[in-house]
């Protein structure tokens, strides 16, 4: 009875009972194994490598949008009742975002008077029309897509939003 029967040649122990060491045999052909093995571990390794590469293009997106829409905000609160536009403040955010926004389909920027406790838009008002200390919102939204969702088991796209509320300095 062998203990390895793949091994082909045993070695006996001296001044010992019939103990059997198998001894590798290094002709033995093993021609494709190590290609079957990087296959399944450089599938493994390009699905974490390639999942960092994405949570950090989705962390970049994070931050240069909450930084856009804060630098926005701050632009309208001092603006208000001197004839700023929404699109002005849209201009600051948008600069701000220095082309992250073309990772965003659907990119919208938007500016509203919201109510101080609740954060909902006021209806039938302008951000203009915002009173010393009433609350206004610079949003942006858009749809953001993975640069490879079916790799790394990811919706296809999904929505994104940042926002910031700021206290009105003027009117």
């Amino acid at each position: 009875m062998t203990l390895f029967p793949s091994m082909q040649h045993y070695l006996r122990i001296k001044g010992s009972d019939p103990l059997l060491v198998p001894s590798f045999n290094i002709t033995e052909k093993r021609e494709g194994a190590a290609m079957v093995e990087m296959a399944v571990v450089l599938v493994v390794f390009l699905m974490m490598f390639m999942g960092i590469l994405e949570y950090g293009r989705y962390y970049y997106l994070v931050q240069v949008s909450n930084n856009a829409v804060r630098e926005a905000a701050r632009y309208a609160v001092v603006h208000t009742g001197d004839g700023t536009t929404s699109t002005q403040v849209s201009n600051v955010a948008t600069t701000k975002m220095n082309g992250t926004q073309n990772m965003l389909s659907g990119y919208t920027v938007s500016v509203q008077n919201v109510n101080t406790s609740t954060g909902v838009a006021i209806p039938n008002s302008n951000w203009n029309d915002a009173q010393f200390g009433g609350a206004i919102m610079v949003k942006i939204s858009g749809t953001y897509t993975p640069s490879a969702p079916f790799l790394l088991f990811l919706p296809s796209s999904f929505t994104f939003q940042a926002a910031t509320i700021m206290n009105s300095e003027g009117n």
